[in-house]
């Protein structure tokens, strides 16, 4: 019988497992769950300074993107077996462009995350759909900038 080999065992399930994410894939998850909060406080504060359909497609954003934040908890619970503890900065204050701006940029990064993260055979079709929903989210902010009246 041959000896046996710790590291070929981990090697070997990490194939198994399929996993494209590190060993430790709650890495990051924290951060963005913050980030998360802080685009909903963001679309609520936005939507404020729109009206019609407009305001309720931030106020849509809204809600998806505290639907996000507690979906990332939920896998950071999973995987840790601990509950995260998050702080949201505040809100900048800055012309509605900025922010438009600003909240591109984000749902950007967070589809770039989100996008790698798709394939963990786990957590993939969750992440998955948090991309579609990012995608979406730039869709509508692209939308909103082209729609603003420059003064």
């Amino acid at each position: 019988m041959e000896a046996y080999n710790a590291e070929k065992v981990a090697q070997v399930w990490q194939r198994v497992r399929g996993s494209a994410l590190p060993e430790d894939c709650s890495a990051g998850l924290p951060a963005l769950i913050a980030g998360e909060w802080a685009d909903a406080a963001t679309y609520l504060q936005l939507s404020r300074h729109f009206q019609g359909r407009d305001a309720a497609a931030l106020r849509r954003m809204f809600d998806e993107e505290q639907s996000h934040a507690a979906c990332l908890k939920g896998i950071y619970t999973l995987l840790t077996g601990e509950r995260t503890v998050t702080r949201t900065p505040p809100l900048p204050q800055e012309p509605v462009e900025a922010t438009l701006r600003r909240c591109y940029g984000r749902e950007m990064h967070c589809l770039a995350e989100y996008e790698q993260r798709a394939s963990n055979r786990e957590y993939g079709p969750v992440f998955q759909r948090l991309a579609e929903q990012e995608r979406e989210h730039c869709r509508v902010l692209l939308e909103l900038l082209g729609k603003l009246k420059h003064k």
